[in-house]
């Protein structure tokens, strides 16, 4: 008697649960759409990629119609889910309704690191992970910009064994997205003419120009340049040199404003570890 009294409370709960979500289903596929919330993940503070309204317009136009107060019934999530993710500013988006009726929407947009500027005119971004993504697309990331390079965007280029100056832009300035400190300092890369074609960066304050060289010893030059901002900057003045030179091993070679003075080497200490 005990284990059919089990069974049969068993057998009422599961026929209870089951009766809720019959009903629950039956009453989402009559109701309607109350609100659309569209939440999307911030990369630069009001410096967005894709803004609420881009994503309102790309769902709508693909599902035909306005979604406010639209039977629920009628809409394909999953179809509307597949389109956002074809938007080259989106790494991944999911809609979900919930208890209220809401449809939410909830996008992760890509982060850009840098904007490249082709010598031939050619302009487009690239993100952390190397893809590239239309300039012509939404709205303006202010991003370091890159010029002077003539080598072609390569969907494979962080695959490719053969040299690359994107490549070595791309893991110069991957690192510096990852710095507070160095973002807030790097404005523009510029890829020098000369033999070397080497990496200059250009800061936001000074007036002086960064040789970096190549993309080797990325931390060693890095610390570097973050030392000589903290102890040499402060000591010997802002307006003091007209070109830093990281390609040097342990120090930063400095080209003084006045061409009479000879070039001077600033040595970073490895005891002095700055606090940015």
């Amino acid at each position: 008697m005990k284990r059919l009294r089990d069974t049969l409370i068993w057998i009422l709960l599961i026929s209870g649960v089951l009766t809720l979500l019959y009903f629950s289903v039956q009453r989402k596929t009559k109701a309607e759409i109350s609100a659309l919330k569209v939440h999307i993940d911030d990369i630069y503070g009001e410096n967005q990629l894709i803004s609420e309204s881009d994503v309102i317009r790309i769902i709508e136009k693909e599902a035909g119609k306005n979604l406010t107060h639209t039977a629920i019934r009628t809409l394909n999530i999953s179809q509307l889910e597949s389109r956002l993710n074809e938007d080259k500013r989106i790494e991944k988006a999911d809609l979900y309704f919930d208890s209220d009726d809401r449809l939410n929407v909830l996008v992760i947009q890509k982060k850009p690191v840098m904007r490249i500027m082709e010598n031939t005119g050619v302009q487009y971004y690239l993100d952390n992970q190397g893809f590239r993504i239309p300039v012509n697309l939404g709205h303006s990331v202010r991003v370091p910009v890159v010029t002077g390079l003539n080598e072609a965007y390569n969907a494979d280029f962080l695959s490719q064994e053969k040299p690359s100056k994107l490549k070595e832009v791309f893991e110069v300035l991957v690192y510096v997205s990852r710095d507070e400190f160095l973002s807030s300092l790097i404005e523009q890369v510029h890829l020098d003419n000369n033999e070397e074609r080497d990496i200059i960066l250009i800061p936001k304050i000074g007036r002086e120009k960064i040789v970096f060289g190549n993309s080797d010893m990325l931390e060693d030059k890095f610390f570097n340049l973050k030392v000589f901002y903290k102890d040499g900057m402060n000591k010997l003045g802002w307006s003091r040199y007209k070109t830093l030179n990281l390609k040097y091993s342990g120090q930063v070679r400095g080209v003084l404003s006045n061409p009479e003075l000879a070039e001077r080497p600033f040595i970073s200490r490895k005891d002095s570890l700055p606090s940015f």
